[in-house]
């Protein structure tokens, strides 16, 4: 730290130790939250121990989306300076937050092909181990999986929470396909087998050994994107069809998917204002955060404000004790904490992504805007950027495929890392 131009350009073997921290930390996102905060912390450091800040300037600057990361983690840091909320719920909404950067960092990192392809891979191996430890335990409930720890029987998560395992398999199911379809175009069969042979399994696992409602939706819209995205020929509405077709097919023969959704029409038309169902939650979550949006509609309570504003406007105590946390909906959150500011700048992040994952290869394009998807989804039904593993998984996975942005629209041409 002490050379001469540390200042202007990378270490080039620190820089390597960066961006191989940066790998690890891919694959620990599906495995503990502990590994990612630890790993998070040593590509920070080495990313500072190379130095080079103008040279990774000088990227973040020509990428969109690494852009639209910074100010919108800037936002939320101003945001305090007006916000109701106490000091110490301000501070763990900005940490929380902080891994926003995480795109930054992947930006800076892996603009090289090769490396941000060590990157997915590494995070589809750990998905994989966990798909293959999701089969393994509907046949023996060993006793180191979250599922056995919390004595959920006929759920098959393994290292995290249901919702969030079904949402990163749907996630790995849609990749799978995209990967399928781009080898059969590339005339290499038996590799478009494997990969359509992974998207099913997957698929089975979501709808059948993992009750996680979100992760029904996310597959679905995730696929369709990817599906729109990888074909440009007339085929495309064929396979769209298909996708259609199987995902039904799965959907309508699972007795798991049919009482989840059963219960959920039951709490949606049984919500009266009492009721501390899931899907009636929400709905009280989503009033009581729209009036607060009403109060305050243009920059909100500040940053760090929902837990005790929830809790002014809740009609009880319990639904304090139930609703502070946030109102399972990324727009909502924004919107009460930053008010109109905030939700335009959320919009404006999505928007930033979608433009800069244009503007890459084709099949990280698809994968970029299936992840994007997935994140809308999400984004809808909790509050993703505010929950420990998907903060980082989203921020991280879609910085990583931005990190191929060229000013030219380059979506149609090959990708020879595929």
């Amino acid at each position: 730290m002490l050379r001469t131009d540390y200042w202007l350009t990378p270490d080039l073997q620190k820089l390597l130790y960066a961006r191989w921290a940066f790998v690890s930390l891919a694959a620990s996102i599906p495995l503990g939250s502990a590994l990612t905060n630890i790993l998070t912390g040593v590509v920070l450091l080495t990313l500072i121990w190379a130095g080079g800040f103008r040279d990774h300037w000088v990227t973040l600057r020509s990428n969109p989306f690494a852009l639209a990361s910074i100010v919108l983690l800037l936002l939320i840091a101003i945001g305090a300076l007006w916000s109701s909320g106490d000091r110490a719920e301000i501070q763990r909404v900005v940490e929380k937050h902080a891994r926003i950067l995480l795109a930054a960092f992947a930006v800076a990192l892996m603009t090289p092909k090769q490396w941000r392809y060590r990157a997915l891979v590494a995070w589809a191996l750990a998905m994989i181990a966990t798909l293959l430890l999701s089969y393994m335990h509907s046949v023996w409930s060993f006793p180191l999986a979250r599922a056995t720890r919390e004595n959920v029987l006929g759920d098959h998560y393994i290292f995290k929470h249901h919702i969030t395992q079904n949402v990163m398999m749907s996630v790995l199911a849609a990749s799978s396909w995209v990967l399928a379809i781009h080898s059969y175009q590339k005339r290499r069969y038996r590799a478009s087998a494997a990969w359509c042979l992974l998207a099913i399994l997957c698929v089975f696992n979501i709808f059948y050994l993992v009750a996680g409602r979100t992760g029904y939706l996310t597959l679905a819209a995730a696929s369709l994107v990817a599906t729109l995205s990888i074909v440009r020929s007339a085929k495309r509405w064929l396979l769209l069809l298909g996708v259609v077709l199987t995902l039904g097919a799965f959907a309508v023969t699972s007795d798991a998917v049919k009482e989840r959704i059963t219960v959920a029409v039951d709490e949606a038309q049984s919500h009266d204002g009492s009721s501390k169902t899931s899907i009636g939650m929400r709905v009280e979550f989503a009033e009581k955060s729209m009036a607060l949006i009403a109060e305050r509609p243009i920059a909100g309570f500040g940053t760090g404000s929902y837990s005790r504003e929830f809790c002014r406007v809740a009609a009880s105590e319990q639904w304090c004790a139930v609703g502070h946390y946030n109102p399972h909906n990324q727009f909502l959150f924004f919107g009460v904490q930053l008010g109109l500011i905030g939700m335009v700048a959320l919009l404006g992040w999505i928007v930033a992504a979608a433009f800069t994952l244009a503007r890459t290869s084709v099949v990280e394009r698809s994968l970029g805007l299936a992840l994007l998807a997935t994140f809308c989804i999400h984004s809808m039904l909790d509050s993703p950027l505010y929950i420990n593993t998907e903060g980082a998984w989203y921020p991280l996975g879609l910085g990583l495929l931005a990190a191929g942005y060229s000013k030219r629209r380059s979506g149609d041409t090959d990708d020879n890392t595929a």
